[in-house]
């Protein structure tokens, strides 16, 4: 099932400048939204790459690939487990 794209969704993704904002915690905050809907990693880095995608890849070009593997392993790395026992 194919949503077609509407402006007035709350819930679709739109990139946003934040002047004077952190751009390494910004990577780190998509990476994990990323994670949290079932990318991988690899997936992960290849979006990053791609200028498609715009917030991505604007965190790539000014971080670089090393910086964003890092942030990307950094959020596979940190994810939180609840203990339901």
């Amino acid at each position: 099932m194919v949503k077609k794209y509407d402006k007035e969704d709350p819930f679709e993704m739109k990139m946003m400048e934040i002047p004077g904002g952190n751009i390494e915690h910004q990577a780190l905050v998509m990476a994990e939204e990323f994670r949290d809907m079932g990318t991988t990693e690899k997936e992960l880095m290849n979006m990053f790459s791609n200028p498609y995608y715009g917030g991505l890849y604007m965190a790539y070009a000014q971080l670089g690939k090393e910086s964003i593997e890092n942030i990307i392993c950094q959020a596979y790395n940190n994810l939180n487990t609840i203990d339901r026992r």
